[in-house]
């Protein structure tokens, strides 16, 4: 009959109308977060203004102690770009960022292109060093705890779990301090470095290696227990799955059974974890890079708020949004991709 479609061509449709759906469904993830960039842009730039004081006041109270007239103090407001209403210095600002100027801090004395360039390495090295530490052990401790619900390991491991989520985050990385750099002093209590960098490159890496640890395992830290509890609960949901339950009864165990039956199939939960953690990460790393007083992108963030650096803060803020919601957005394309494979 001709109205008639066989099994082979519906399957072949269906199968090119796969890559069609995933692509429509990663644009439009690709324009709402577009959508957010802007909505961020003019949030940080009306935000930092609705706080008393601004970048001249800091440099009257620290820098220049001398007394102006109020008609030199507008003008010089107005020459640094701080005059006008609220409405005329947001739109300067989106349309120097839309033109790709960051600007220029007065306080630091550089361009603000320069000062994040310098910081965001630092910060880097911090969530990559910290990235397999909180991967390895929550998948690790997940899995062990959710393939057996109700188990020993299960209780023990999740009871360690909710002890440690109990804790806020800045207290683990004070503990931390406290413990490995002030009581048992063999870590570093702060810097990237030390004082006076080592000659050669290798000690060189070596000492910034240590003083990247504390902070690090705090980020690490903060991020275990997240992983922890949803892969706990993706494995016990597997851990009845039939193909599960026939690789047991097959005599398929241990490590075999954790890498090819539990962490593989867990793959697309712990991508679309991680596209959340990249956000969390340069949220956390704020503190932790106070904390440890860390050189990195959340220090000068800090430092900009106190400041009143508008553009030091607008800068951050936009690069810090631009990259986390580009991983964000790459992490759910794969995330999408491993998931329409089963």
């Amino acid at each position: 009959m001709s109205g008639h479609i066989s099994p082979t061509a519906r399957q072949e449709a269906g199968a090119a109308a796969a890559p069609a759906g995933v692509a429509l469904t990663l644009l439009r993830s690709l324009v709402h977060r577009i959508a957010v960039f802007g909505f961020l842009l003019v949030l940080m730039s009306v935000l930092p203004r609705l706080l008393p004081g601004d970048t001249l006041d800091v440099l009257m109270d620290s820098d220049v102690q001398r007394e102006l007239a109020d008609d030199d103090l507008h003008a010089l407001r107005d020459r640094l770009g701080f005059g006008g209403s609220l409405a005329e210095q947001v739109g300067r600002d989106l349309l120097r960022l839309l033109r790709g100027d960051l600007g220029y801090s007065l306080l630091h004395g550089a361009p603000v292109r320069r000062l994040l360039a310098e910081a965001l390495p630092w910060t880097g090295l911090l969530i990559a060093a910290a990235t397999p530490v909180f991967l390895g052990l929550g998948i690790m401790l997940g899995v062990e705890a959710g393939r057996q619900p109700g188990s020993r390991a299960d209780r023990v491991l999740t009871a360690g779990m909710s002890l440690l989520a109990s804790i806020p985050p800045f207290v683990t990385a004070i503990a931390l301090l406290l413990v490995f750099a002030i009581l048992c002093p063999v870590l570093p209590a702060g810097g990237a470095e030390p004082l006076f960098p080592a000659a050669t490159p290798w000690l060189r890496a070596f000492e910034i290696a240590r003083h990247a640890v504390l902070p690090a395992l705090a980020l690490a830290l903060h991020e275990v227990v997240r992983y922890f509890f949803v892969l706990r609960g993706e494995a016990a949901v597997l851990s009845h799955r039939a193909f599960v339950v026939n690789a047991r009864s097959r005599g398929i165990s241990g490590w075999r059974e954790r890498r090819d039956y539990f962490s593989r199939n867990l793959l697309p939960v712990i991508c679309a974890r991680l596209g959340q953690s990249v956000a969390t990460l340069f949220t956390a790393s704020l503190f932790v890079e106070v904390i440890f007083a860390y050189p990195g992108i959340g220090s000068l963030t800090y430092q900009a708020v106190l400041d009143r650096d508008y553009a030091l803060l607008q800068g951050a803020i936009a690069v810090l949004a631009a990259l986390v919601l580009s991983l964000n957005w790459l992490f759910d394309a794969l995330t999408e991709t491993l998931a329409r494979r089963g």
